[in-house]
């Protein structure tokens, strides 16, 4: 992931953030199952706090690289809804 995703840039981190765009936008959430970085349990409050349409898949932490055919489907399902 480093490879492709890089360091973020310095002034992300001091950055001020007024308000969260999951607060006026659609959002979707993909909930890793077999998560043990992040409890599924966790992922899905904070999914339902932020209103978003979830999606689950049987995937550990990185659901991009293990399950990458899930992730496109949520993105596609995002984009034609929008």
């Amino acid at each position: 992931m480093w490879a492709t995703q890089g360091a973020p840039r310095a002034e992300v981190l001091g950055s001020r953030l007024d308000e969260p765009a999951w607060r006026t936008r659609p959002s979707w959430f993909l909930v890793a199952t077999r998560d043990h970085a992040v409890n599924p349990e966790l992922q899905r409050f904070c999914a339902h706090r932020m209103g978003a349409t979830i999606a689950e898949v049987e995937s550990s932490h990185t659901p991009m690289l293990s399950k990458p055919e899930a992730v496109l489907d949520l993105i596609r399902t995002a984009a034609r809804s929008v």
